[in-house]
């Protein structure tokens, strides 16, 4: 400090007789100047390397030791996480980015942090460095105690500096225009709050109506409730009596079910005694009298040959239908309208006992004939194990002969799958890059082009090496022409050359480019021009309902870039809450703003 002090004494000195000296010399014109030189923003920055700092950076910024930011103690954000965090990693990265974006987003257009800023932000808080004690220093104070009383009540003499009053007269106005401007900024709260005062008193009052409306439609609907609850019970009331005379009926109903149950199971029984007697009764009998068992609407009466289904209509159990009160009484009543009068051909009860003697003699009879073709059955056994031995054997041999075949097949289709393979290798290996290789397809077609161009047209089609022999030759005749040529007129034909070279090949290129273009559109066309495609599969329609598919999210807006919204602030009526940014076209506008201030 003390430096810097002297420093500005010497130039505050050297000024005064500066001035003193222009003051004498009125009419020689003198720019005095600057003897200290002022400081370069590095300078202000870091200060100089040469002078004592006596005043940091975050000096007077109200940072200390609780609000600074120590970025050592910080996780580093230039370090690679190891492999078991990298994904908690991300995630957090992920939220303290969208946590920074939602502050951003609430603040104005104008305040909001571009990448520079945002750097800037915590900039004191980041460099903060602690100024060191001012250690007081010891002195010698030689003054006479007399002096004060010697110079006191003396008025102490200033000299006027119109600087000085200047700025004073510049604060003073600064003030009072600074005064202004919060007087009526408290003018404009105070209209504010009045107007929200009267906004509020009409909310309370809209309020008050709402809940008076509210209190009405609760006492109504309380009212319609009771109502509705005396008639719920008038109407459990009645219900409850309908209830004790259906549990009456459901008795009286269940009591008779069980009587035609009973009925029904004797019914049943005595029919399947009544089919059991027709069926064991003699033919020429049933032909006559068994109703149950004739064909109806044909011509001749004859008998139903198959009597396994003649117990199913009596069967206990035998259908869905047939164990329901319905069926039954159905069934009953069917029986009765078509059954005649039942007639038995059987009198007395031994002429049963003749019938099933007469049917065990015929069941002996039947195991008799069947001991007797044992023997026949046992031979016929024989052949057939003995057939489907040799069968079996001839099969065998068969099986071999196909496996060897088999095997042969496997070998040639295996060898002949090696050679093509082979074969296919060497034609588009080496054989290729020798005869179709691009190299040296693009190599004769250029050295066919030469050829033609500068020789003779190539009708006897000659080979590669023939062509470049000939084409050696005339470039060696060339070469001697050249050499006998004056230089400026080699040089002016090179040029010519090259220019040529060069116009022939855009040519070339636009050409390319146009059949590429010629391609794209007929490829357009075909795929315009050809039929629509119809699917002829079968579509199968879902037995539910499909899921509904969600709606896709809506797109997000554009992003709008500094100048677009320069535009919309200053030069449209655009408000980012209420407007759509496509109904401005902004593109066009934009650009020819930038043109014009450029």
């Amino acid at each position: 400090m003390s430096s810097v002090n002297l420093e500005v004494a010497q130039a505050e000195k050297s000024y005064e007789e500066h001035e003193g000296h222009v003051k004498t010399i009125f009419k020689k014109k003198y720019h005095p100047k600057a003897l200290i030189k002022p400081k370069t923003p590095i300078q202000r920055v870091f200060g100089n390397k040469n002078i004592v700092k006596d005043h940091y950076f975050t000096s007077g910024s109200k940072i200390d030791d609780v609000n600074q930011r120590d970025i050592l103690s910080e996780p580093s954000p230039f370090v690679y996480p190891k492999d078991l965090e990298t994904f908690s990693y991300r995630v957090m990265s992920k939220a303290w980015r969208d946590n920074l974006r939602r502050k951003e987003f609430r603040l104005k257009y104008n305040m909001r942090n571009n990448y520079q800023s945002r750097q800037n932000l915590d900039i004191l808080n980041r460099l903060f460095v602690k100024e060191p004690e001012l250690q007081s220093m010891k002195t010698i104070l030689d003054i006479d105690p007399n002096f004060f009383t010697i110079v006191e009540g003396r008025p102490i003499g200033e000299k006027f500096n119109v600087r000085d009053y200047i700025r004073d007269l510049r604060e003073c106005l600064r003030s009072k225009i600074v005064a202004g401007y919060r007087e009526d900024e408290v003018i404009l709260i105070e209209e504010n709050f009045i107007e929200e005062q009267r906004i509020i008193d009409e909310i309370k009052s809209r309020y008050q109506s709402y809940v008076d409306t509210f209190e009405e439609f609760l006492s109504n609907d309380h009212s319609t409730s009771m109502e509705l609850l005396r008639q719920a019970e008038k109407e459990a009331t009645k219900a409850f009596e309908k209830y004790e005379v259906y549990r009456e009926l459901s008795k009286d109903y269940g009591a008779l079910k069980a009587q035609v149950y009973n009925l029904e199971e004797k019914w049943r029984n005595c029919k399947m005694y009544q089919k059991f007697l027709y069926l064991v009764s003699p033919l020429h009998w049933r032909k006559v009298h068994d109703y149950y068992h004739l064909k109806p609407g044909s011509s001749h009466q004859s008998l139903i040959e198959t009597e396994s289904s003649i117990f199913e209509k009596y069967r206990l159990g035998a259908g869905s239908e047939a164990n329901t009160l319905d069926a039954m009484i159905k069934m009953f009543l069917e029986d009765c309208a078509t059954q005649k009068e039942p007639l038995l051909y059987f009198k007395e009860p031994y002429e049963l006992l003749k019938v099933f003697r007469f049917i065990e003699l015929q069941n002996l009879n039947s195991l008799l004939h069947s001991e007797e073709l044992a023997i026949p059955l046992e031979n016929v056994r024989e052949g057939m194990l003995e057939a489907q031995k040799k069968f079996d054997e001839q099969i065998t041999s068969v099986q071999e002969i196909i496996d060897s075949l088999i095997g042969e097949i496997v070998w040639e289709e295996q060898r002949a799958r090696s050679l093509e393979e082979l074969a296919m290798e060497l034609i588009n290996g080496e054989f290729r890059k020798l005869i179709s290789d691009e190299e040296v397809l693009s190599m004769y077609v250029f050295v066919e082009d030469v050829y033609e161009t500068r020789i003779a047209p190539n009708d006897a089609n000659l080979s590669v090496g023939d062509m470049m022999k000939a084409i050696e030759m005339n470039y060696r005749h060339f070469l001697i022409q050249l050499d006998e040529l004056p230089q400026d007129k080699v040089q002016k034909a090179e040029s010519e050359c090259y220019a040529e070279e060069a116009r022939i090949m855009e040519i070339a290129v636009d050409a390319a480019k146009k059949v590429l273009q010629v391609e794209s559109l007929a490829k357009t066309l075909k795929r315009v021009l050809e039929p629509r495609f119809i699917s002829d599969k079968r579509v199968f329609h879902p037995r539910s309902p499909l899921p509904t598919k969600p709606d896709k999210p809506p797109t997000p807006p554009r992003i709008l870039t500094k100048d677009e919204t320069d535009y919309l602030s200053f030069f449209t009526d655009y408000c980012r809450h209420t407007d759509k940014v496509e109904n401005f076209e902004i593109d066009d506008a934009v650009n020819d703003l930038v043109k014009r201030f450029k």
